[in-house]
């Protein structure tokens, strides 16, 4: 695989963290879905690097969070993705946002060689484009409407308002999450409907197969090299036949128990591509749009124009520019 030069993401120093606060931080960059309802919202916050410990935290106004960003400039800013009557006791839960989070650093197959942990400019480039996936399935698939996208600094987050969907509780988050990412295979009456695999689930597929290497497919259970040869050699067809419900090609090379773990491994990769947790948990804080993200000099950021937005060029902030002036 060919791989892209690696971004040195640095940890931004005190001094740069107040530069960013006082200098770049604007409070229309904050995304009025948050300004709007900010009394409603418990903010969390990381002033060394060791997490967001200081939590229950709540703000009666755009000014009140703006003096505290600029007088405490904090290591990261977080906001709870649920609205309370009470959000200092995160109590009297109102409504929380459906979320979805992309981390181009946690990508189970990547198109590049980058280790676990470290992110390429081709890294984002996956992570943007499971994104923009993710996001047709919800508006063609389930009909929402009120999609907003955050880049949080190495991935992406989607942050999903529609009023009927907010109100809903972790069991049918996690309804929405299986259907979403695809993370379950099809069996019976649900596999004649959708003839195979549903579409969501053939996307991903393609995506998956087309990416993984040889040596990698030799790593699954019942699959040793030689037949990981042969899968590769046969994988446009496979693809193919895949698309139609067809698994004729693939058992005739990895018969029945190769077949049933290169499906259980697709169906781990799609489940690995969204981290669960953050779309089950009401009770979740995410990084504020706007806010800076310390440990790699990355601003998270709303993007209004997703097709468009290159995170190397759009949120890198001024000091990060000015470190080799």
């Amino acid at each position: 695989m060919e791989c892209h030069k690696i971004v040195e993401f640095l940890k931004a120093s005190w001094e740069e963290r107040k530069q960013y606060y006082t200098e770049e931080w604007d409070m229309t960059n904050v995304p009025n879905f948050i300004l709007t309802t900010l009394k409603d919202r418990e903010f969390g916050f990381d002033h060394n690097g060791n997490g967001p410990r200081d939590r229950y935290n709540e703000f009666n106004s755009p000014q009140d969070l703006k003096n505290f960003l600029q007088k405490r400039c904090p290591f990261a800013t977080y906001t709870s993705v649920s609205l309370y009557e009470n959000p200092k006791k995160r109590k009297n839960w109102i409504k929380a946002e459906l979320v979805f989070d992309i981390d181009a650093k946690d990508l189970p197959v990547k198109n590049c060689d980058c280790k676990g942990g470290e992110v390429c400019e081709s890294c984002l480039s996956d992570s943007k484009e499971l994104l923009m996936l993710t996001a047709d399935v919800l508006k063609g698939d389930l009909g929402l409407k009120k999609i907003n996208f955050i880049y949080s600094g190495r991935g992406y987050h989607i942050r999903v308002l529609d009023e009927g969907i907010m109100k809903e509780n972790s069991v049918v988050r996690g309804e929405i999450l299986d259907y979403v990412s695809g993370s379950v295979l099809p069996e019976g009456i649900q596999w004649k409907w959708n003839n195979g695999f549903p579409p969501i689930f053939k996307k991903r597929a393609k995506k998956f197969m087309k990416m993984l290497s040889e040596e990698k497919m030799s790593e699954i259970k019942n699959i040793n090299g030689t037949k990981a040869s042969k899968v590769k050699e046969k994988m446009d067809l496979i693809i193919r036949e895949f698309e139609n419900g067809d698994l004729s090609t693939l058992k005739k090379i990895l018969k029945s128990k190769g077949t049933e773990s290169f499906l259980e491994n697709l169906r781990m990769y799609n489940a690995s591509i969204l981290d669960g947790k953050v779309t089950i948990d009401v009770k979740r804080i995410l990084r504020l749009p706007s806010s800076l993200h310390s440990a790699v000099s990355m601003k998270c950021m709303e993007v209004k124009k997703i097709e468009k937005f290159n995170p190397l060029k759009d949120a890198v902030p001024k000091f990060v520019k000015e470190r080799n002036i």
